[in-house]
């Protein structure tokens, strides 16, 4: 990974930057799960959910730390250094914003009625597919960049155009919710789920943030 952008090896730091990004693919994987939970009025699964998502950005975080040390020592091409710095932390982002939205929903319990408000909705599911495969796409261009960079870019701006579509979701969920409030939702329950989606749509924007550095490292570097 990334060998074609760095004037030596990472020192042993490309086996963590693979695991750091797979933990982070595990903990948007599990906001499926938690919509399922979720769809099921199940308090105790989406708490539990909720804490295996918050254990593994923890997990992440160990990983980074030590990631940033990795870099730290390692030799790159002037200016790729701070590139490599922001892409790790771009990435971090995710599971820390993935691990927000299971919060938002763990943390207070909704009525069965008001949870049916949002989920079971089939944009509410089109929107966290969109944004597990998002960030699977992310690490498709971050793959590339070793292999090809040419198809590394076009992923990462694919990364970007499937964004704009999720915002689209983002902005009819909360029209929906907004249409809703007093009448089948209390203040404080509309609050709730418009932070989740909110919180949810985070996810993707870090996805297109990090997605944007590759594309900066890519053609800095002229590989």
């Amino acid at each position: 990974m990334w060998k074609k952008i760095t004037s030596f090896p990472l020192r042993g730091v490309e086996q963590k930057l693979r695991s750091h990004m797979q933990l982070v693919l595990d903990s948007v994987g599990l906001l499926v799960d938690l919509l399922d939970a979720c769809e099921a009025y199940d308090w105790e699964t989406i708490g539990v959910i909720a804490e295996r998502i918050a254990g593994i950005e923890r997990h992440a975080d160990n990983v980074k730390r030590e990631i940033d040390i990795g870099l730290y020592s390692g030799v790159l091409f002037v200016g790729l250094k701070e590139d490599f710095l922001k892409l790790m932390e771009a990435i971090d982002d995710i599971a820390d914003k993935a691990k927000d939205a299971s919060r938002v929903i763990a943390t207070r319990h909704l009525s069965r009625d008001e949870m049916n408000v949002l989920f079971g909705r089939p944009e509410l599911r089109k929107m966290v597919a969109g944004t597990v495969e998002l960030v699977k796409l992310l690490e498709r261009s971050i793959v590339l960049m070793d292999k090809n960079t040419k198809a590394a870019l076009a992923c990462a701006q694919e990364v970007e155009k499937r964004e704009e579509e999720l915002d689209e979701l983002k902005m009819f969920l909360i029209i929906h919710l907004s249409e809703r409030e007093n009448r089948e939702l209390a203040p404080l329950s509309f609050l709730q789920l418009r932070d989740f989606i909110f919180q949810l749509d985070e996810v993707a924007d870090k996805a297109e943030a990090a997605s944007d550095v590759v594309t900066a490292m890519i053609i800095k570097s002229g590989a």
